[in-house]
């Protein structure tokens, strides 16, 4: 069975209610990353446009088997979010994963999230909304 590196930068990271480590128990955390790419507030959850450019988007790396990608292929589907390879940022090394990605024809990327990082931004939105 084959191993493969997902990079995961919304809900599915540690200190949300459901990351990866009770969505997909198998799956095994390997690092905290960065990959290149522009993160978006998309509501509920954010998304991430995959690019070329020096933004870079905070996240995490984990490890599955084909079964769990397979499980995350249709979790991540069902949100109209689109599997595809990028370069993964752990510290000095790089290495090929997968992100999913929402679909561009779904989604209106207006909101943008500066800093790429989805937990320190929805934070500083909550806070900001019960202050109201």
């Amino acid at each position: 069975m084959s191993k493969h590196l997902v990079f995961v930068y919304g809900s599915l990271r540690r200190g949300n209610p459901h990351p990866m480590s009770v969505r997909f128990p198998e799956s095994k955390f390997v690092a905290e990353a960065k990959a290149r790419g522009t993160l978006y507030d998309l509501g509920a959850y954010p998304g991430m446009q995959t690019s070329e450019s020096i933004s870079l988007v905070t996240g995490e790396v984990y490890e599955v088997d084909d079964a769990t990608l397979g499980e995350m292929d249709e979790f991540e589907t069902s949100s109209h979010y689109l599997r595809k390879q990028i370069e993964i940022f752990l510290g000095a090394d790089q290495k090929t994963g997968w992100v999913y990605e929402p679909d561009p024809k779904r989604y209106d990327f207006e909101t943008l999230i500066s800093s790429g990082d989805w937990i320190e931004y929805s934070r500083a939105k909550s806070a900001k909304e019960s202050s109201r």
